[in-house]
C-alpha cells in the first residue's frame, strides 16, 4: 500500500480508539514529513548545470509550491514543482524549434546550492539523465517577467522574457 493510505488508516484507527476512551500507541519506522514543516526557501534566480546545458531559472515560491520560468541558449520554458523540507522536485516544459523538451529534476537544497538528479526527454525521442547542480545567484526575481501566452497560427505557447508587438496577423 502507498504511504498516504497507510497513514490515513492509522489516523482513523487512532481517532476511533480515542473516541472509545482507549489509549493507543503506533510505532512506525518510516519517515513522515509533518504538514506544518517549513520548506526551505528556493525563491530567486538560479544557475543550473545539466550535463552540457546551462539554464537560468527564475523561481517563485508560495509555501511548498514553486513556479517560474527558465531559459537556456536554445530555448525558454516554464517551471512547476514542490519543495518539502530540504527536498526540491520540479518539472520544466520548453519548446526548442519543433520539439517539446521535458526535464524532471529532484535534489537536496543546502543553503544556496541544490544537488540532485535529472531526466530530460524531447518529443523526438532523445533522452538523457545525470546529476545536476544549481546555485542561487540572486534572491530577487523582480527583474524577470513571468511566462506569457503567445498564439501563433492558432497554436498557444508560453514564453518567458519580454514579448510585445505583432507577428504577421497574430497578436502577441
Amino acid at each position: 500500500m502507498k504511504l498516504h493510505i497507510i497513514m490515513a488508516l492509522m489516523i482513523c484507527i487512532l481517532l476511533a480508539a480515542h473516541s472509545l476512551g482507549m489509549e493507543t500507541t503506533i510505532v512506525y519506522s518510516g519517515s513522515v514529513v509533518p504538514l506544518d514543516q517549513q520548506a526551505v526557501d528556493v525563491n530567486g534566480i538560479w544557475s543550473v548545470s545539466l550535463n552540457d546545458t546551462m539554464i537560468t531559472a527564475a523561481i517563485n515560491q508560495t509555501g511548498r509550491e514553486i513556479t517560474g520560468s527558465c531559459r537556456s541558449d536554445a530555448w525558454s520554458g516554464v517551471i512547476s514543482g514542490m519543495v518539502s523540507g530540504d527536498q526540491m522536485n520540479m518539472a520544466v516544459a520548453a519548446l526548442q524549434g519543433d520539439f517539446l523538451i521535458s526535464i524532471y529534476m529532484s535534489g537536496k537544497v543546502a543553503g544556496e546550492v541544490v544537488n540532485g538528479e535529472f531526466v530530460r526527454t524531447d518529443s523526438s525521442g532523445i533522452s538523457d539523465s545525470g546529476s545536476f547542480i544549481a546555485r542561487r545567484v540572486s534572491s530577487d526575481t523582480s527583474g524577470y517577467a513571468s511566462s506569457k501566452r503567445v498564439v501563433i497560427n492558432r497554436t498557444e505557447y508560453r514564453v518567458s522574457g519580454p514579448v510585445s508587438g505583432i507577428l504577421g496577423m497574430n497578436q502577441i
